[in-house]
């Protein structure tokens, strides 16, 4: 089985009540909804291939105390990301000097 590539396109939310059976009490939850397009390829009649999109979706339920802990592990994964852009940076400085080089030898 093929994997592809989903891309996050949209977050949505549901805002509910979950009932704790052992206090009788509700508590507030949220139904976290994320939807994701994929590539999709499939053959016409005629033999050639067409590229279409797929839309997908993951649901999860969590309360606040998860909301919050996710929007930390966000946070600690922006400042990870913030880091490699920066490697990125040096890292495309030294390709585009060596490119010069190799097109001054020429």
């Amino acid at each position: 089985m093929a994997t592809t590539k989903k891309h996050l396109i949209s977050i949505r939310s549901n805002t509910n009540f979950a009932l704790n059976y052992e206090t009788s009490n509700l508590k507030p939850q949220i139904e976290l909804i994320l939807l994701t397009q994929e590539p999709e390829y499939e053959v016409n009649k005629k033999g050639e291939i067409m590229k279409g999109s797929k839309l997908g979706e993951f649901r999860m339920h969590t309360t606040i105390e998860g909301i919050n802990a996710m929007i930390g592990e966000l946070q600690l994964l922006a400042t990870q990301l913030q880091t490699f852009e920066q490697l990125s940076a040096g890292m495309n400085s030294l390709i585009e000097n060596a490119k010069k080089k190799e097109e001054d030898k020429k």
